[in-house]
């Protein structure tokens, strides 16, 4: 099991960057992807965005009620991609998050980026009343070459009272993981340390784990 906050400070020159192992990344969301950068970067990985002729392909988008159908969906559409580019040995990964708000039975849940794009923090934000316990879950789907990989992470937190934080993307300052301090959105934490306790920097230490066995 490969611990949270481990090789952190593990900075590869440029030159190796360019002999690293490449997991292709398909996402739209440049947060994500440089948050997944840095994330497998300390374990030997080069992490690129998956595009076609320059463009990350377009995903029609899944309708399911939860993550792992949505993120299994979504990878099968970018293995179709790849047997059509003739590069179906080569690796890809597809990672679907959700927040998921108790007082408001789970949602926004799978329909977290439209949520957060038609209403914004501020709106979300006037829909808590007093229970303000909620979950990240994040689920990576990783198309090994030959097989589908699943893993799982989740974060526990409460949700702010008020926008917090200039940093990270999405919901994220208005998060606060109970595995901090308690006070802090991830907004207002580096970015090693929003991944020490972060639903994605979770399942993708499994992933790391999984990729330094295979």
């Amino acid at each position: 099991m490969i611990p949270a906050g481990t090789r952190e400070d593990f900075n590869p020159h440029p030159l190796f960057r360019d002999m690293m192992p490449t997991v292709n990344f398909l996402t739209g969301n440049p947060g994500k992807l440089s948050e997944v950068q840095a994330l497998l970067s300390p374990f030997g990985y080069s992490v690129n965005s998956f595009e076609v002729d320059g463009k990350v392909p377009d995903l029609v988008e899944p309708q399911a009620h939860d993550l792992t159908t949505v993120a299994l969906a979504k990878v099968a559409q970018g293995v179709e991609i790849l047997a059509q580019e003739g590069r179906l040995s080569e690796s890809l990964l597809v990672e679907d998050s959700g927040l998921f708000i108790d007082s408001l039975t789970n949602f926004p849940g799978v329909y977290s980026s439209h949520i957060f794009q038609s209403l914004g923090l501020e709106r979300v934000l006037k829909l808590v009343e007093s229970n303000r316990e909620a979950h990240f879950i994040t689920v990576a789907a990783y198309w090994t070459g030959e097989i589908v990989e699943v893993f799982v992470g989740r974060c526990d937190g409460l949700i702010s009272t008020k926008i917090q934080g200039e940093g990270g993307f999405g919901y994220d300052p208005i998060f606060i993981p109970l595995e901090g301090d308690g006070q802090r959105t991830f907004a207002e934490m580096n970015n090693e340390e929003k991944s020490r306790f972060s639903h994605r920097g979770k399942a993708l230490r499994q992933l790391a784990e999984f990729l330094s066995e295979n």
